[in-house]
Parts: structure tokens; C-alpha cells; sequence
């Protein structure tokens, strides 16, 4: 698959995960989750355009570890930072998703915490979209840049 295929597909399904967000609202408990799954297919877009094996940075630092794998990324990328600011929703991947082991339901991040993660998510997308040249309402949108994020 061509790099601006995979980009432009990254980012039609971290869109897809925050229009769901937008309509089911940021205080649902699934919220979290599907903010973190954004991040992810962000981060997947940036790595693409950097060069940098998706693949092996899941294997270096393990699967959802966004917080770990952002450390492949150069300190010339302008973004890392916002990432780093979404990181804690690495939980909601993996242990917000189950009972705890007394049965108990995890509680979704506080409506002020979630509603910063939306917007800066929705802020990341805006920034990948324009910097990659990308058409969101395309059934198949493909990047008209590859560059990366400088």
C-alpha cells in the first residue's frame, strides 16, 4: 500500500472515531476509548510520514503503548508534544475497557479532562489533514503530501 493511501486512510479513521465521539458525547464511557483509538491512527498517519516502521515501534514497546512509541519520533516534529498530551488515554485502551477484577465498571476521565482530549484531538487531525493534504469526506481519500510534520 502506497504511503498516501495509508495516511490518508489513518486519518479517515481517526475522523471516523471523533465524529463518534461528537455524537455519542465526551462524558460516555466509550468515549475514552474511541479518543485513544484516534490518537493511535494519528500517531500511525505521523509515523508514516516520518519513516518510521509502525510495525516495529508495536514491538519495540508493545501494542496501544502510544506514550512509549512517541519516543520514535524526532524532536522536529512539531505534534510530538500535543501527543504527549493525549498519552493517559492509553489506559482507557487497555484497562478501561474491562471490569476491574471486583467487578466494579472503570469511571471515564472527568467531562473537563475528556473534553480537552477531544478538542486537542480534533486539533491534531486538523493539523495532519492540512499538512498532509488530505480530502476527509473521500470514501478513499489518499495523501497529496507525504512530508512530514515540521
Amino acid at each position: 500500500m502506497s504511503e498516501a493511501r495509508l495516511i490518508g486512510s489513518h486519518l479517515k479513521l481517526a475522523n471516523a472515531n471523533l465524529l463518534a465521539v461528537k455524537k455519542i458525547g465526551t462524558s460516555d464511557h466509550t468515549a475514552p476509548t474511541l479518543m485513544f483509538y484516534a490518537a493511535e491512527n494519528l500517531l500511525m498517519a505521523v509515523f508514516t510520514s516520518e519513516g518510521i516502521d509502525s510495525g516495529g515501534a508495536r514491538r519495540k514497546h508493545g501494542n496501544h503503548q502510544l506514550d512509549r512509541m512517541l519516543d520514535e519520533l524526532p524532536d522536529t516534529c512539531t505534534i510530538k508534544s500535543d501527543f504527549q498530551n493525549v498519552v493517559d488515554l492509553v489506559a482507557y485502551s487497555t484497562t478501561y475497557k474491562y471490569p476491574t477484577p471486583t467487578g466494579r465498571i472503570p469511571k471515564p476521565p472527568a467531562e473537563e479532562d475528556a473534553r480537552g482530549y477531544f478538542d486537542l484531538l480534533v486539533e491534531i487531525l486538523d493539523i495532519c489533514r492540512r499538512n498532509f493534504q488530505v480530502d476527509l469526506t473521500l470514501e478513499d481519500p489518499e495523501a497529496g503530501s507525504v512530508s512530514p510534520i515540521r
